[in-house]
Order: structure tokens, then C-alpha cells, then sequence
């Protein structure tokens, strides 16, 4: 095999590995169904199901965000720092319309009944507030220039943000549904975490020992 197609193989293997993790994750509330499924049915079964995909495929693309700019070099040799950041950028607006799309699907299937103000609910409005981290986040990166943001500032900003919004975000998956109670879910869960806190930890160790 020669050097180009052995490339080829590598970056085909990478893009089939990182497109089977947003499939598992859209295919994940149809096949470990949580006790709201349970009592749903046509339509409104269908929208809380396609909510929870929404909400699974935007985590799996929040971890997946964090790779892009970890400066792996292997990942720079074979797609180019200029389109990481690219898919990256596009990545994140994608994202925001996955955190909108989420709650509104989830909502539609109980008529958009919102849940009443009890502590037994914290799980849901952790999600609303990432919703509303996420959307921050995407605009504010998106429209920095219109918005007389310093470059330097918006990076700071989005340095603690990030962070914060993977964090909630995974808090929110791991209790809002019965889905993780079953071990595959679970364990895709934790690997989700684990692939979190190594990514950041290496991300903020190379910028404090860097040159």
C-alpha cells in the first residue's frame, strides 16, 4: 500500500469510527427506550423520540469539538489545521440548532407542557440553561466581529465556556433519562466523560507548560 492510499485508509477509518458514534447516539433512544417512551404513542412518541436523538447526537458532536482543536498532530497531517477548525466552526452552529431542536421535539410531545418550577425537575432545567450556553457560545463566536468583541476576550470567553457547556451537558444526558440505566448507554456515557476530562486536561496542561 502506498504512502497516499495508506492516508486514505487512515482518514477513511477515522471519518467511518467518528460517524458511527453520532449513529449509536441517534439510535439510542429507539433502542433503550426510557419510561416516557412507555406511555406515548404515534406521533407524540415519535417526536420524543427524535428529541432525544437531538439531544444524544448534539453531546457525542460536543466531544467530537473538543478533538478538533486538541492540535493532535496525527489529525493535522491528514485533514490540515485549516479544516479542523472549519468543521469546527460549522460543527458548532450545528450543534445549536441540535440544543434548540431538542427541547422544542421533547415539549411538542406533551403539547409543550413545561415542567413546573419542583427541585424533582433539576436535571431538566440543567438542560435548558446548556441550551441557552450552547446558543451564547455559537452566536457570540459567529457574530464576534459585528459584536466589537477583541479577539483575545472572545477567546478567554470561550475558553471557560466550552468547558462549562460539556460539563452541564453531560450532567443533563447522565440524569434526565432512564436510557443510562441500561449498560451499553451507560458505558457509552462514561466513555463520553472520560473522553471529556482527558481531552481538557491535556488541552490546559499543554497551555500551561507551553514554550
Amino acid at each position: 500500500m502506498t504512502g497516499e492510499k495508506k492516508r486514505i485508509f487512515v482518514k477513511a477509518i477515522i471519518l467511518g469510527l467518528a460517524a458511527a458514534g453520532v449513529a449509536a447516539a441517534a439510535l439510542t433512544p429507539f433502542y433503550f427506550e426510557s419510561q416516557s417512551l412507555y406511555y406515548k404513542f404515534g406521533t407524540d412518541k415519535a417526536l420524543l423520540q427524535w428529541g432525544k436523538t437531538a439531544g444524544l447526537v448534539a453531546v457525542v458532536l460536543m466531544v467530537y469539538q473538543i478533538v478538533f482543536v486538541s492540535r493532535f498532530s496525527f489529525l493535522e497531517d491528514l485533514f490540515s489545521m485549516k479544516q479542523l477548525f472549519s468543521v469546527h466552526r460549522l460543527c458548532g452552529i450545528f450543534i445549536s440548532v441540535l440544543a434548540v431542536g431538542h427541547p422544542l421535539l421533547v415539549l411538542g410531545a406533551d403539547g409543550f407542557t413545561f415542567f413546573p418550577l419542583e427541585l424533582r425537575y433539576w436535571p431538566e432545567f440543567v438542560g435548558g440553561f446548556t441550551m441557552v450556553l450552547i446558543l451564547g457560545i455559537v452566536l457570540v463566536s459567529v457574530y464576534r466581529a459585528g459584536l466589537n468583541i477583541r479577539i483575545k476576550t472572545w477567546r478567554l470567553l470561550h475558553r471557560m465556556a466550552t468547558p462549562l457547556a460539556a460539563g452541564v451537558a453531560l450532567v443533563h444526558a447522565g440524569f434526565v433519562s432512564e436510557t443510562f440505566n441500561f449498560s451499553i448507554p451507560k458505558a457509552g456515557l462514561t466513555l463520553a466523560i472520560g473522553a471529556v476530562l482527558v481531552l481538557f486536561a491535556r488541552i490546559y496542561i499543554k497551555r500551561i507548560f507551553r514554550p
